[in-house]
């Protein structure tokens, strides 16, 4: 019934140390997916690495490049929605890299824009940290800003540019993902709100049904998500943007209060009321996305006898024109 501490681990527990027991080289040689459980640790509990078990790991890294890449997926993808994952990443981006090369062209990269008051790893650490507890929302804000190195120039005045690097940030993520051989559902959602994450969606109505449209529910809620975390890794004068998020979230919360329209599984009109119009092939599909495109801009309501009334104006416009 004695309490057995062999290796000081109670004391390292208050401390919130983390350690390898005996020689951490050795540890790390053995199974070198260690390197990266260990800091997987680091992030989930908030603990600091030894100081001997830290050196070992940077030492030991390269060798993570012989682990299989579903091994560093599951331990990465578990570190990621740890509360101190921003805090791992800025002490050994190093060790990151190892299996995603392309974060290193971020870490000290200065973005000389009036917007930013970090380089743009710091800013992406920052937007990581500000993201929900969640692997998808904390993998889209690392990757977000991924391609800003290579999409980056200077202006006259000395300011910095990135444009087009949401599409370049797109490419790289793709293949990141792909190279740790994640699932399809979560490579493409990530991919999806990279791509989305700097793309401005007024606040109307006919700008979130579109959003809507294109992206579902659950993704433009993730975007918002993205795009609040997104600023605020940026100067905090700027973070009145914050004001414009919640507009869209309660425009958004509305419209599917009131069940508007921006499916066309939603929408009143179906293939076979078409049909009955003698509307056939290609023409029905084509038909009822013009529909649902209208009923989208406000130009049309969502009712039945309102949308058939309009095919069947445009069909006898259609007609009078062929006939003369």
């Amino acid at each position: 019934g004695a309490f057995q501490d062999p290796f000081g681990g109670r004391e390292d527990l208050r401390q919130g140390v983390l350690r390898c027991v005996g020689d951490p080289d050795r540890r790390f040689q053995e199974d070198a997916l260690r390197i990266l459980r260990g800091l997987r640790f680091s992030a989930s509990l908030g603990f600091s690495l030894e100081s001997g078990t830290a050196a070992a790991l940077r030492r030991n890294r390269k060798l993570l490049g012989e682990v299989a890449p579903e091994r560093i997926q599951v331990e990465f993808f578990k570190l990621l929605p740890g509360k101190a994952a921003a805090q791992a990443l800025r002490t050994y981006p190093e060790v990151f890299g190892v299996f995603w090369p392309e974060l290193l062209a971020m870490v000290g990269f200065d973005q000389r824009n009036r917007h930013h008051c970090y380089d743009v790893w710091e800013h992406t650490l920052h937007a990581l940290a500000a993201a929900p507890e969640d692997p998808v929302l904390r993998c889209t804000m690392l990757l977000h800003d991924v391609g800003k190195p290579a999409s980056f120039t200077l202006d006259k005045q000395g300011v910095g540019h990135f444009y087009g690097h949401p599409a370049v940030s797109r490419e790289l993520a793709e293949g990141m993902l792909r190279r740790l051989r994640c699932g399809t559902d979560f490579r493409e959602t990530v991919v999806r709100l990279v791509e989305w994450h700097d793309r401005d969606i007024p606040r109307t109505d006919k700008a979130i049904r579109r959003a809507l449209r294109i992206l579902g529910e659950e993704d433009l809620r993730r975007l918002i998500q993205v795009k609040r975390a997104d600023n605020r890794g940026q100067a905090p004068e700027y973070w009145g943007r914050q004001e414009e998020l919640d507009k869209a979230e309660s425009i958004l919360d509305r419209l599917l209060a009131e069940d508007a329209c921006f499916s066309l599984k939603q929408l009143a009109v179906k293939g076979g009321d078409l049909l009955a119009l003698g509307l056939a092939g290609p023409a029905v599909g084509e038909t009822l996305e013009a529909l649902l495109e209208r009923v989208i801009d406000g130009a049309l309501p969502n009712e039945r006898g309102a949308l058939l009334k309009y095919v069947q104006r445009i069909r006898t416009a259609k007609g009078g024109k062929k006939g003369t």
